[in-house]
């Protein structure tokens, strides 16, 4: 059997280090990596594509309730709520009857829950775990739920002495340069001092989607894909523009398509 690969998402390190030490008792499983916060969650969940998921609820910025609501329940992992909620709150895990880890929490409990989403995963019961997510999203307060997040609708960019406003939707490409990311809208090009990755974090995941560790997309101005070479495609833009899709970057790409390249 495969192993499973699986991100574990807390802003507590003694809780991170406590779920690594009881997951790497499992041959199944496949640790592909920790986050701190709600933000990072959502980029590691997008560029990695985690089969499984131990996600803190009470982050500061975007919590746990707000990466699923970034990600989509239809793209979410099967995903294990860890929690110190009240007792509201755990009733609404019982109702929807997702499960969840209330700290601290013994071997044993852990042990069932890993049990049953590993049940959830060989299975392949997808629609029934999302419908039971968004039953437990419909249970819960609209202030617990809340995406903290807002994107970026124009950006401010800087140049010889100007300032640019430039509404996102008009950027067809962004590729990393240094310190600077380079924005590539119709026939010109500037550049703004901000990481790809911080940059990723404010677009709208629905419009922008990275494609490559040093390039992201407009998903509307995508002509077509064509396949190149080693599993690699190009991505061929409205203006003739040629982008490379990595092979990393390749599942992530097919869980925006929903089907396979």
């Amino acid at each position: 059997m495969p192993k499973i690969r699986t991100l574990i998402v807390d802003d507590e390190k003694p809780a991170r280090r406590r779920l690594r030490e009881l997951l790497e008792k499992q041959a199944v499983i496949d640790i592909i990596g920790e986050c701190t916060n709600g933000e990072a969650a959502v980029e590691q969940i997008r560029a990695t594509v985690p089969e499984l998921l131990f996600l803190d609820i009470q982050m500061p910025g975007l919590n746990g309730f707000g990466v699923v609501n970034q990600i989509s329940v239809a793209r979410m992992p099967v995903t294990i709520f860890v929690t110190a909620f009240d007792q509201y709150a755990l009733k609404a895990f019982e109702v929807s009857a997702l499960d969840y880890l209330l700290k601290p929490f013994s071997d044993e409990r852990f042990e069932r829950s890993l049990e049953r989403a590993l049940d959830f995963i060989s299975t392949r019961q997808r629609g029934d775990l999302n419908d039971r997510m968004l039953a437990l999203l419909d249970r819960m307060q609209p202030d617990q739920v809340v995406n903290t997040t807002s994107y970026l609708e124009r950006l401010a960019i800087k140049q010889s002495g100007r300032v640019i406003f430039l509404r996102v939707e008009e950027i067809a490409w962004i590729e990393a340069a240094g310190v600077y990311v380079e924005i590539h809208a119709g026939k010109n090009s500037w550049l703004h001092r901000v990481s790809l990755s911080e940059l990723e974090a404010r677009l709208d995941p629905q419009l922008f989607l990275r494609i490559h560790r040093s390039t992201i997309v407009n998903l509307r101005h995508i002509k077509e894909l064509q396949p190149h070479s080693h599993g690699d495609f190009l991505v061929v833009l409205q203006d003739g523009q040629q982008l490379k899709l990595s092979r990393n970057y390749r599942a992530k790409v097919e869980s925006c398509l929903g089907q396979s390249l």
